[in-house]
């Protein structure tokens, strides 16, 4: 029986052999940071940050790093480059084969290098909290009291819109109810990817990343490929990401909301700067401007991508999957924009912000902060 991630492995193996890992010095930084770092460096295609980053977490915590290079590979490369979402998937969740390729060292350095500079798309995470939006609550109320054979025949149907596709799909994965996942339905769902034509490595990459992460967005992918390929348009574009911005050797970027002292940088962003502090008063509630805050910002200079695959719906899938986010957090329709665009102007006094709160926990540690850096 054909092992279909087979020839994965011995690309890969092939691969690694002519290439020599780069043992940097460690990031000094809490794993939180370090692996945010590395998630983030991937998507800005920041080479050498991503391979050092990948490094140090291994040496902090290294089961934890392969299952971030799964999830990295189905959140953020997707469809942008599905052979290397297959290789990634391959090496992570093999230990006998990277021991085969020179051991963690040489593979992780390789594997982080490789995502930094594959085309991205981010459009699995755009389509994963689609029953969430508003324009989709009445499919989703319908998708939640449907049988199975009318959700995966809902996730078939490609005259719906792929958010209702999408939506479709994950209650699939929970007949059983909310908060449920049986082995039975993921093989259904995949089954059922499958023959709609699914490539048969992305099919095993996809249950190997599922039963791994169980993660719902790793089910995104297959579906995101099917609507991509019946596109007309394809290409990749490059795309501007924000200055980069240092504390010593940590990319301040790393400091966003999934990590505590990134959630504590932003809280005192919204409430020192003025003209943020204005916007989030006149459009968010009280009760919701943390929220509202944490995810404008994450989308200022967390989420961007350097290189992109552009397909007939990816601009439209960015665009409902931030709206979905920031309406999720509190923000209405008018204000989406204006937040955006007023704490994109106010970076870099996030920036100094982060730069005090990285700077007084590493002082609290004992540890020697280094040269500040600078935006570059």
């Amino acid at each position: 029986m054909r092992d279909p991630l087979g020839d994965a492995r011995q690309r890969l193996g092939c691969e690694i052999d002519s290439h020599s890992a780069t043992l940097n010095e460690p990031i000094v930084a809490d794993p939180w940071i370090v692996s945010s770092l590395l998630q983030k460096s991937i998507r800005r295609g920041e080479t050498e940050i991503a391979r050092r980053a990948a490094l140090t977490l291994l040496k902090l915590r290294s089961s934890a790093l392969w299952r971030r290079f799964i999830v990295i590979a189905f959140e953020d490369i997707g469809v942008g480059t599905i052979d290397v979402v297959t290789r990634v998937v391959a090496a992570s969740s093999d230990a006998a084969f990277r021991k085969a390729c020179g051991g963690d060292v040489r593979v992780a350095a390789y594997l982080a290098g490789l995502m930094a500079d594959a085309p991205k798309d981010r459009s699995a995470d755009y389509l994963v909290g689609a029953k969430d939006h508003p324009a989709f609550a009445s499919f989703a109320r319908a998708m939640a009291n449907a049988s199975f054979q009318v959700r995966l025949a809902s996730m078939r149907d490609n005259t719906l819109a792929l958010q209702m596709r999408a939506v479709a799909a994950l209650f699939a994965l929970t007949s059983g109810g909310e908060g449920t996942w049986s082995k039975g339905d993921q093989d259904r769902l995949l089954g059922s990817y499958g023959e709609l034509g699914v490539l048969d490595d992305l099919l095993a990459a996809t249950k190997i990343a599922a039963a791994r992460t169980r993660e719902s967005i790793t089910l995104m992918v297959p579906l995101i490929w099917l609507a991509a390929k019946e596109g007309r348009e394809v290409g990749l574009r490059n795309c501007p990401v924000p200055p980069l911005a240092t504390a010593g050797d940590v990319p301040l970027y790393a400091l966003d909301e999934h990590t505590r002292l990134g959630r504590q940088a932003i809280w005192r962003f919204a409430c020192e700067n003025e003209e943020v502090r204005t916007c989030l008063e006149r459009f968010v509630p009280a009760s919701r401007r943390r929220r509202a805050a944490n995810v404008a910002a994450f989308y200022v200079d967390a989420a961007p991508v350097a290189k992109r695959l552009v397909w007939d719906q990816s601009d439209a899938l960015e665009v409902f999957g931030i709206e979905r986010d920031l309406l999720h957090a509190g923000v209405p329709a008018g204000g989406i924009k204006p937040l955006l665009e007023v704490m994109r102007a106010n970076l870099g006094h996030l920036n100094e912000l982060r730069m005090q709160v990285l700077a007084r926990s590493q002082a609290g540690q004992g540890v020697m902060p280094g040269n500040r850096g600078g935006v570059r």
